[in-house]
This record gives structure tokens, C-alpha cells and sequence, in this order.
């Protein structure tokens, strides 16, 4: 192992962004930390997609990169990582636990974790989605807690949590729930708090709030193409000199809330990254806020993100489509 997994604890200077990162601050183990505001998504790449995918994500300038254990990636990003010739305090990486593990399963899935993407500590681990009863979330929540206790996570949080999954977090945690990641994206700014994952209650309990599915690539055609080529992102992207994918990235981040867009490509990779230099007005993000579509993905019927909390008693046992 090559990097020292207990600087950040100990108070380290080193451990941290490039200062010019645009960046929130998040609740770490050993304090208040920043967290990439636009990092690199991973979701369905595999291995050899990812390494070429993360390695051109670092020459455009990312240093957020997301993945998964269900991603079945982590060999090819830790490949690009330790090719990108970058110092280790220079890249954030943020990877999730698959909820619904035992005991034994969880701890082979961190331990795993870490051996796959070579490095010693992540800058963030994730439970994925709640597991099924409170007793098993239970357990995983607290051997993540030993995992960043021991120097292995510089913060801990959750994805698909919604309102009473956290409640039963806050009841025996001992180290704060830095973030919860769940899918948001212009079409949601009206969106009810259970179809939103009571974005509400995280944001008044200095939770982070992260956005995945920010261009609504999952949703069902023609939605997914609303947000990159649609009326409205487009008509806003032309008074900018902006496209209409990078207006509906940057309605999220400048309400705070983290992205991890992902392409393969240079040309899109650069222009997810290139939304830092306008703002939206107040007129023109009002207008994204009351837009109703595209929706957050999933029926009653066909139970996906949207149903979770609301109907939460059989969504997470009627869906395995981690994102």
C-alpha cells in the first residue's frame, strides 16, 4: 500500500483538492472537509470502458470519480488511477457499498474494495441502498463506522435513503452521514419530499444532498434526450453560449448539489466540466425549478427511484438497477 491512510485523521495538510476545485464542504471522521462539486460517473462502464474513460476524465481535469462495487468496475479505475501519475491527495474517490450484505459480505465488499481500486483509503464510501430490515442496516451503517474509524474512509454516508432509513441512521451512529445520493435533475424541482428522497429533511440535518442521473440518461425515451437537446435547456444554453446539457448540469450545482456526469468522450467530458464560468439568472432557474419534465424515472407499475419512499414497503426488493 502506498499512500498513508491516516494523514487526513491526524489532521494532515496534504490530504485534500486542488484548492481551484469547485467544491462544498461535507461532514468528514475528522471534521469538515470539501467535496467535489463535479466529478466523473462510472455507472454501467466496464473495466476496460472505465480505465479509458476515468484516464481521459483526469487529462480534461476531474478529479472526482464515482463508482461502485455493483459497478463492477473498480479494477479499471484503480488501473487509471495509478497511471495518471497524480498525487493520491489530488483525486477524491467516492465508492458504494451494495446494501442487503451480512456481516461477512460486507466486510469482504470493503476490504475488496480497496484491493481492487489500489489504494489504501477512499475519500468517501457510500452504503448503496438501504438494506431490508433495520437490523441489517444496522450492521452495515456500523461496519462502515469501523471501516473509517480505522483510517479506510475519509467520510461515510448513503444513496436511496429516504426519511426514516435516516432517522434509524441518526438513533446509533457515531459519525456523521456526510451525503445522500439520489437521482435529481431539472423535471424534479417540484417533485413531492418522498419522490425526492425528503431532500428537505437531509439538507436540515447537514446532510448533503448529490445528484446522480442529472441529464436523466436512465429515463425512458424521448426523456432522456430532454435535457441535452430540449426547448428549454436549449433556449436558456443559447443566451450563455452553453449547451443544453451543461444548463441543466449547472441548475443543480449552483443550488450546491453535487453531479458525476459521465462520457467517454473528450468533447463531452470537457463540456460537462465547463459550467463553471456562467450563472444561471433568477428568472432562468426559476424556469428549470417549475419544470415538470422529464420526471424522475419509474411507475407503480414498473417501481423504480421515484417509488422508493413512497411506496418503499416493495420497491428496493422489486429493483436491482444501481446508479
Amino acid at each position: 500500500m502506498r499512500f498513508l491512510s491516516l494523514m487526513f485523521l491526524s489532521g494532515g495538510a496534504k490530504a485534500g483538492l486542488p484548492e481551484s476545485y469547485p467544491s462544498v464542504s461535507v461532514k468528514g471522521v475528522g471534521g469538515r472537509m470539501r467535496f467535489p462539486l463535479i466529478g466523473m460517473g462510472t455507472w454501467l462502464y466496464n473495466e476496460t470502458v472505465a480505465e479509458a474513460a476515468v484516464a481521459l476524465a483526469f487529462k480534461v481535469g476531474y478529479r472526482h470519480i464515482d463508482t461502485a462495487v455493483a459497478y463492477d468496475n473498480h479494477k479499471g479505475v484503480g488501473a487509471a488511477i495509478a497511471a495518471s501519475g497524480l498525487a493520491r491527495e489530488e483525486i477524491f474517490v467516492t465508492t458504494k457499498l451494495p446494501g442487503e450484505l451480512n456481516a461477512s459480505a460486507t466486510e469482504d465488499a470493503l476490504r475488496s474494495s480497496l484491493v481492487d481500486l489500489r489504494l489504501d483509503y477512499v475519500d468517501m464510501m457510500l452504503i448503496h441502498w438501504p438494506g431490508g430490515s433495520p437490523e441489517e442496516r444496522k450492521m452495515q451503517w456500523l461496519a462502515l463506522e469501523s471501516f473509517a474509524k480505522a483510517g479506510k474512509a475519509r467520510a461515510i454516508g448513503v444513496s436511496h435513503y429516504c426519511r426514516h432509513h435516516l432517522e434509524e441512521v441518526f438513533s446509533y451512529s457515531t459519525l456523521p452521514v456526510a451525503l445522500n445520493q439520489n437521482q435529481y435533475h431539472v423535471g424534479m424541482g417540484g417533485d413531492t419530499q418522498p419522490r425526492l428522497h425528503d431532500k428537505a429533511f437531509d439538507e436540515a440535518h447537514g446532510v448533503l444532498y448529490m445528484s446522480y442521473s442529472t441529464l436523466c440518461g436512465p429515463c425512458d425515451p424521448p426523456h432522456n434526450m430532454e435535457l441535452i437537446t430540449g426547448e428549454l435547456v436549449s433556449s436558456i444554453g443559447a443566451a450563455h453560449n452553453k449547451t443544453g446539457a451543461q444548463v441543466a448540469l449547472r441548475w443543480v450545482v449552483q443550488q450546491g448539489i453535487p453531479v458525476i456526469p459521465k462520457s467517454r468522450h473528450s468533447k463531452y467530458l470537457r463540456q460537462n466540466f465547463d459550467i463553471f464560468d456562467f450563472n444561471l439568472t433568477a428568472s432562468e432557474m426559476a424556469r428549470l425549478s417549475a419544470a415538470t419534465s422529464p420526471p424522475e424515472t419509474g411507475t407503480i407499475a414498473k417501481p423504480d427511484d421515484a417509488q422508493e419512499c413512497p411506496f418503499r414497503k416493495h420497491v428496493f426488493a422489486a429493483r436491482m438497477r444501481p446508479k
